[in-house]
């Protein structure tokens, strides 16, 4: 009989690159039974021997939630959960009650994060925090064990419940993904990429600063600006328009919605530069942006703002410069230099290149990842 594992989503789609091309498509191949459960669209699927059975959540509150989820996982049977929130922990443990299962917490997102706090002020807010995080620490001790996407969001859980088994699973692409393309003249036109959330927070007002002022420096240089994602809200669109009209004419920015996974792979490698310059916060510099890693895949040099998470992840930096966000003078003589200097703009993008094929890519963690769940059908 097929050992069974599900991959329980309340925060991510069927369809999430870590959990559907990464996680479930390795174990599949390793000869897993796989279902994805996502609370997030009704779906239901077989691809690449993987069950998609997901369902919308928009309309049920915290128990109807648990209570379907439990009804799915019943009708599964699986041997192993993998969890992506505290929420889908907490059901699995609810259907744990019945039937004997592993639970694995995959820990990816900071929680509680500023995101769940924007709507609560003073003590309401600190009211809030505590109770997320009373829910966030009950899911870990209802886990067996973790999955950690990254240094410093695993510290809490490696410190409280330092006797449970873990893995490091970064946030690597798998290099098949992804399509390479040869390198471009950049002196009389630049392609320029963003991708992400489009709104202060995530550094937009910084890249189209940054660019603005590149404008003015090089202004023989067309900037092309093709940024993928979306307005979280009508106030950033319209905060956009604004950083839109402030542009000079050799600037030309383009704007699309977020892309499916393959399609997204396929279309960013084909820029001549990356840039992410999110603000620095505390949550923002803990965080390792998964982006990162699948700029350096495509092989073209990258400005990225000075978070700690990545100078922890991230030793040498020798394919491009980690930035003041706030320093859009700075950021913009990094783009003029490499339009000045083809020979270190060409050493860069190689750089990228190899340190991806060499170190962060998944074939060098997937082993790892499927070691760690054969050690919980061992007994």
């Amino acid at each position: 009989m097929s050992k069974k594992i599900a991959l329980l989503n309340t925060w991510h789609n069927s369809y999430d690159d870590r959990v559907f091309y990464h996680q479930a498509k390795c174990l599949a191949e390793n000869g897993y039974k796989i279902q994805i459960i996502s609370t997030k669209e009704a779906c239901y699927k077989e691809l690449d021997n993987i069950t998609i059975n997901s369902f919308n959540d928009i309309n049920l509150d915290r128990i109807e939630k648990v209570n379907k989820i439990t009804g799915y996982l019943k009708v599964f049977l699986p041997d192993i959960i993998i969890c992506d929130s505290p929420l889908a922990v907490l059901a699995t443990n609810n259907y744990r009650t019945t039937h004997r299962v592993k639970i694995i917490y995959d820990v990816t997102e900071w929680y509680p994060s500023k995101i769940n706090l924007r709507h609560s002020k003073g003590f309401q807010k600190l009211l809030r925090f505590f109770m997320l995080l009373m829910a966030n620490l009950s899911a870990g001790l209802a886990a067996d064990s973790f999955i950690f996407g990254e240094y410093y969001k695993s510290l809490e859980y490696r410190c409280i419940y330092f006797w449970k088994k873990q893995c490091k699973l970064p946030y690597y692409p798998d290099l098949n993904y992804i399509q390479n393309y040869p390198l471009g003249e950049i002196t009389s036109e630049m392609n320029i990429l963003y991708t992400g959330k489009i709104n202060p927070d995530k550094g937009i007002d910084a890249v189209m600063g940054a660019i603005k002022t590149a404008g003015k420096t090089c202004p023989q240089t067309v900037f092309k600006l093709k940024i993928i994602g979306n307005f979280p809200t009508v106030d950033d669109r319209y905060h956009f328009n604004n950083l839109l009209a402030e542009m000079s004419g050799n600037i030309q920015v383009t704007v699309i919605k977020s892309l499916p996974f393959p399609e997204y792979c396929k279309t960013i490698g084909n820029t001549d530069l990356f840039l992410d310059l999110r603000k620095i916060d505390f949550e923002n510099s803990h965080c390792l942006p998964i982006k990162l890693f699948y700029y350096l895949a495509c092989g073209r040099p990258v400005l990225y703002s000075n978070l700690k998470a990545v100078r922890k992840e991230v030793k040498n930096i020798n394919f491009g410069y980690l930035c003041d966000p706030n320093d859009t003078e700075s950021i913009a003589a990094h783009i003029k230099d490499y339009i000045d200097n083809p020979r270190l703009y060409a050493e860069h993008a190689s750089n990228a290149l190899s340190v991806s094929r060499s170190t962060y890519n998944w074939k060098a963690v997937e082993k790892n990842f499927i070691t760690f769940i054969e050690s919980h059908f061992k007994k």
